[in-house]
């Protein structure tokens, strides 16, 4: 399993007013930027081939795949003590390049 930081994501808002995570980016280990879908990491975390997490005050914060009340998996990050997804806190990702 590879494990990976998220550094950024991009955020839409749906038609119920809510902010959904539609890709999540980083940067691995050799510098080099990733971004990908959130139905591609949704995949990923349920085959157990990536492990993705936020830093939270020096605090890793694992990122889950769950079924959102309308019964669609989302990508969501709670850390202890936060009400929110903690995901929708990162900035934006400012390049469309997908992987």
């Amino acid at each position: 399993m590879t494990k990976l930081r998220i550094h950024f994501v991009k955020k839409e808002v749906t038609g119920s007013g809510l902010v959904a995570i539609s890709q999540i980016g980083g940067i691995n280990n050799t510098g080099e930027r990733w971004v990908i879908f959130a139905e591609k990491a949704i995949e990923g975390i349920t085959k157990r081939t990536w492990d993705f997490f936020i830093l939270e005050n020096h605090h890793e914060i694992s990122v889950k795949a769950i079924h959102s009340t309308e019964g669609n998996p989302i990508l969501i990050a709670i850390g202890e003590g936060y009400l929110h997804n903690l995901l929708e806190d990162l900035p934006e990702i400012k390049n469309e390049e997908v992987l």
